[in-house]
């Protein structure tokens, strides 16, 4: 029979997941520290595991920094050869940010939920030396549930070539007060993969990747701050953490999301934009957080459909926006607008290795 005509097996039920340890205990120098692993030829890569060990040492009692511990991490990148595709580019806390938004209820920290061991999360503040460690669910594909399929990496492809690397601030005072060592430092990585079955046989998924880049824009004043969001592939998720004067900060009367300059899709109020978070997440949210989640037509986050994500292609403009409040205290060269962007792009040519 022609293979056009065949019934292929459906994925899911004809695939495996599997993990691999694939750096154990990799060293770090010190702050600005850089660490890079090539990701195994095998399999389809679904999301990384990420574990940072370290001591650090505060010359008295300390308080963690506005971002911190997870600012300790200045940049998380994923890189794909394919047209040199970074599939990911954040920081340490705006990954952090996101890990509580892919599972209802999950923050790598317990986020108010749950109280982790201190084989799960150690960040202490006392005087003297302190042990860390601290962990992030770095996704390469949709998620790792319901969407796994929905971006998964060929890996053993012979053109592609995937790198990941981790970097150190160069500054302790991003992450802790008081500071005055980084040692012992070093990291795990783990991959979780999907096996490939034969393609004669069952419907590989198709030519796509998730794209989770995070973004920062410096304002200077109070008032709209806007975000023009690139013209590529299908929204999903926008992810938002505002710094004014140095700090995360609550400060805004409105965040919108516009299309077309004058298509205001949505206008929340913070309170409003809270509780439909809380509904969504389930966790008690941090100030300064804002999250926009267009993949969440189902009772989870980043559970859902394409009920509500947005094709930037077929839009002129697509903005989204923070109106910061009047009397929100601003300092100098210290105010931020950072948003993690997560968006689907699909491939008119298929991936090599992926559906035939």
């Amino acid at each position: 029979m022609p293979q056009d005509q065949r019934q292929l097996l459906p994925f899911r039920y004809n695939t495996r997941q599997r993990e691999k340890l694939i750096a154990n205990g990799q060293a770090l120098s010190g702050l600005g520290a850089i660490g890079k692993v090539t990701l195994p030829r095998v399999g389809l890569g679904n999301a990384l595991l990420f574990t940072l060990n370290a001591t650090v040492t505060t010359s008295a009692a300390a308080a963690l920094a506005t971002l911190g511990p997870w600012s300790i991490v200045s940049r998380f990148r994923v890189d794909l050869n394919l047209g040199n595709m970074n599939l990911v580019d954040t920081t340490g806390y705006g990954m952090y940010l996101l890990n509580q938004r892919i599972s209802a209820g999950f923050a790598p920290d317990g986020g108010g939920n749950w109280t982790p061991t201190g084989t799960e999360f150690a960040a202490g503040v006392a005087s003297g030396a302190n042990v860390w460690k601290l962990q992030w669910i770095i996704p390469l594909s949709a998620n790792l549930g319901s969407e796994f399929d929905t971006g998964l990496i060929v890996l053993q492809a012979p053109e592609i070539q995937v790198d990941f690397t981790v970097t150190l601030t160069n500054n302790g005072s991003d992450f802790i007060t008081n500071f005055t060592s980084l040692t012992a430092a070093s990291f795990d990585l783990d991959l979780i993969y999907f096996e490939v079955p034969d393609p004669n046989f069952v419907q590989l998924p198709p030519g796509q990747i998730v794209r989770t880049v995070e973004i920062s824009k410096p304002f200077a004043a109070t008032g709209l701050v806007d975000y023009t969001i690139e013209r590529q592939g299908q929204l999903m998720q926008l992810c938002s953490y505002i710094i004014a004067n140095g700090a995360r900060s609550d400060g805004i009367d409105f965040m919108q999301f516009i299309a077309n300059i004058n298509d205001t899709i949505y206008q929340f109020k913070p309170d409003k934009l809270r509780l439909y978070e809380t509904y969504l997440y389930g966790l008690p949210l941090q100030a300064g957080n804002f999250c926009l989640d267009l993949w969440h037509a189902r009772e989870s986050p980043s559970a859902g459909d394409d009920r509500d994500i947005v094709d930037s292609e077929v839009l002129t403009t697509l903005q989204w926006q923070a109106v910061i409040s009047s009397g929100t205290t601003l300092g100098t060269g210290n105010n931020f607008f950072n948003t993690v962007r997560r968006t689907l792009v699909n491939f008119q040519q298929p991936i090599p290795g992926m559906a035939i």
